[in-house]
């Protein structure tokens, strides 16, 4: 924090009234395989500083790989020429200090300092693994393993100061079923904070590569009204609709179609939907934002009622309101914006396999192309791949087909909210039933 302090030292000699420095540096590993040879191994520490110099009511943001003295002099006077030149903006405004949480168990290292070897074998043993779940699986597109340790740190002028380290283990598999003159890929990622945290290589195969043996060989269906069960995957094009139409600069402008809906029921009381920054070991857990507030558990929706929208400070300024932790940088040279942390559909009680059994004339929908939930005019829309259901029983996969509802009838029309979660990347969700969607090929 020494070094965060200097430079604040400094752009404040270049005429700052206000200034914030947010630095980063990681150490990663990435190794793939394809059919049991090593295809690549990168390693790489990037890191740099991002700067924002407040001067006059008006702000400039730079970045830089550069801690010299000489070099964050340089820095500061061209962010000072830079500000002069800006627009004022009567809400560029810096939060102050705050008390941090224990936090929320987010370094893991063992498994960081297993060999090489050791690493690269399991990737092989998992590709195995894949490649003999079932005689449909006959090509590898490749496993991949990445490890990060990262270091983040932050400190403005008015006395915020926070800084942790964090770990992530993300483990990937792509492989594609063949029948006939078809083929169907299986493939995604799974991520966590501790290495022992992934699923077991079996779950991770039979996560991804049952899919692609379900799902091969796929065909429209009639057009109509049909119950649609949203497997955890799918929901997904849910919850990200609703990511966006919570955040509150896309509230404020007007561009949600939440907009003007808080403390208004727009979607079954069985809904709710959390953001929670503090979750223990969560992939997106952090004890203070990326400008430095304190992190906290959001329920923006709370038994189908909006409860707010997700801010940072400077929108929170716009809305009169106060910043919920939710401010997040790609990396040190982006401009920190408005996203969530671990944002995820509440479990519910339902058993997906009583849901199913319960189905008269339905559609497991396990991937979804195209936009999904809009979040400025509410509309549902997308492409599907899945199993048509009659009568309780799978009958056959589906592909070629879309389905559609608004906002209204999609929220309100969910029945059925099931168990099965799991954690292993920033947006989650069980599996949820809606009553009734429009399929057509």
């Amino acid at each position: 924090m020494e070094l965060l302090d200097r430079i604040l030292g400094k752009c404040r000699r270049a005429g700052a009234e206000m200034a914030e420095v947010y630095y980063v540096s990681s150490r990663s590993l990435s190794i793939s395989v394809r059919n049991g040879l090593v295809e690549t191994i990168e390693k790489s520490t990037p890191g740099g500083m991002a700067i924002r110099f407040f001067s006059n009511g008006r702000t400039a943001f730079g970045h830089t790989t550069e801690f010299s003295d000489a070099a964050i002099d340089r820095t500061a006077d061209k962010l000072s020429r830079l500000a002069s030149k800006m627009e004022k903006d009567e809400f560029a405004v810096l939060p102050g200090p705050t008390q941090y949480s224990k936090g929320p168990d987010i370094f893991g290292d063992s498994f960081i300092n297993e060999p090489m070897e050791t690493k690269i074998q399991y990737l092989i043993n998992l590709e195995k693994k894949a490649l003999t779940f079932d005689p449909l699986i006959k090509n590898s597109q490749g496993v991949s393993y990445s490890e990060h340790i990262v270091t983040e740190g932050l400190a403005n002028s008015k006395g915020v100061k926070s800084d942790y380290n964090s770990t992530y283990y993300r483990v990937g598999i792509s492989v594609v079923a063949s029948k006939d003159d078809q083929m169907f890929p299986g493939q995604g990622s799974v991520g966590a904070r501790y290495f022992w945290d992934l699923p077991s290589p079996d779950m991770i195969v039979e996560r991804f590569a049952s899919r692609a043996v379900r799902l091969i060989g796929g065909t429209s269906v009639e057009g109509g009204d049909y119950e649609i069960i949203f497997a955890p995957r799918a929901a997904n094009s849910i919850l990200w609709g609703l990511s966006q139409a919570l955040n509150g600069d896309n509230a404020f402008k007007g561009a949600s179609f939440l907009t003007d809906k808080k403390g208004s029921k727009v979607a079954a009381e069985i809904l709710s939907i959390y953001d929670d920054a503090l979750m223990k070991r969560g992939v997106a857990s952090r004890p203070a934002d990326s400008e430095g507030c304190a992190s906290r558990k959001l329920a923006p929706i709370e038994n189908g009622i909006v409860t707010g929208f997700m801010y940072d400070s400077r929108t929170a300024a716009k809305a009169s309101a106060e910043s919920t932790g939710s401010c997040a940088r790609e990396d040190y040279t982006s401009y920190p914006g408005i996203f969530p942390s671990n944002f995820y559909i509440a479990p519910g009680t339902d058993k997906v396999e009583d849901v199913i059994a319960a189905c008269k004339k339905g559609i497991i929908v396990e991937e979804t192309q195209g936009w999904g939930l809009h979040n400025v005019t509410g509309q549902y829309s997308a492409g599907i791949n899945g199993t048509l259901v009659k009568d309780g029983q799978r009958i056959r996969p589906v592909a070629d087909v879309t389905i559609a509802a608004d906002a209204d009838k999609l929220l309100n029309g969910i029945g059925a909210i099931c168990d099965d979660i799991t954690f292993y990347d920033s947006f989650n969700s069980p599996s949820i039933m809606v009553m009734s969607m429009r399929v057509g090929a």
